[in-house]
């Protein structure tokens, strides 16, 4: 098992064929390898994953790679999977391709990015979101993109499932709405 940082490692939109429909996961790309979200540990509970990453790639006898990626939000463990394949998705209205969206998605996932946290409204607790119109405010500020443009990066994001509504009731709006990266689910 590696330990890395987010920077380290590509993230990605992964597909996994099932019967009636398909999956799609949120990934990494680790040495030309796909690996899909096993268990999220708060940043208080650093040993309790390096554990967890351990025995799981004790328990598979070395047959699958096991990462212990470290972000903001806290800790993850990634595990190989042949099961997933790379979803590739087409750049929609704005003209962004994957590569564009992907150095965005890192900027606002960074150290000076978005502010992803716990978030509580009307009694009920919302882990490892942010709020829409901070999105837009943060593209605005920090990329210099025009407010319009920002709403419509914020809504390709959702429509190439890298972040959504936590309760997928809304497509991306510039209000003090909650969203989550697929990759904190």
């Amino acid at each position: 098992m590696k330990i890395l940082d987010h920077k380290q490692v590509k993230y990605c939109n992964l597909v996994k064929p099932q019967q009636d429909d398909n999956l799609y996961l949120p990934g990494l790309i680790f040495k030309n390898k796909l690996l899909i979200k096993d268990k999220s540990f708060n940043l208080e509970q650093q040993k309790e994953a390096q554990d967890y990453g351990k025995q799981q790639f004790l328990n598979s006898k070395g047959q699958k790679e096991y990462l212990l990626l470290e972000d903001v939000t806290g800790f993850i463990i990634w595990q190989e999977s042949e099961e997933v394949k790379l979803l590739k998705l087409e750049p929609k209205n704005n003209g962004l391709t994957n590569s564009d969206l992907e150095k965005i998605v890192t900027k606002v996932r960074g150290e000076k990015g978005v502010e992803i946290k716990d978030r509580r409204y009307l009694l009920e607790l919302y882990p490892k979101c942010f709020v829409g119109s901070d999105l837009v405010d943060w593209m605005v500020d920090n990329l210099s993109i025009p407010l319009e443009k920002a709403v419509k990066i914020g809504q390709q994001l959702v429509d190439n499932k890298i972040i959504h509504h936590v309760h997928d009731q809304h497509e991306f709006e510039n209000r003090y709405l909650f969203y989550r990266f697929y990759i904190d689910e």
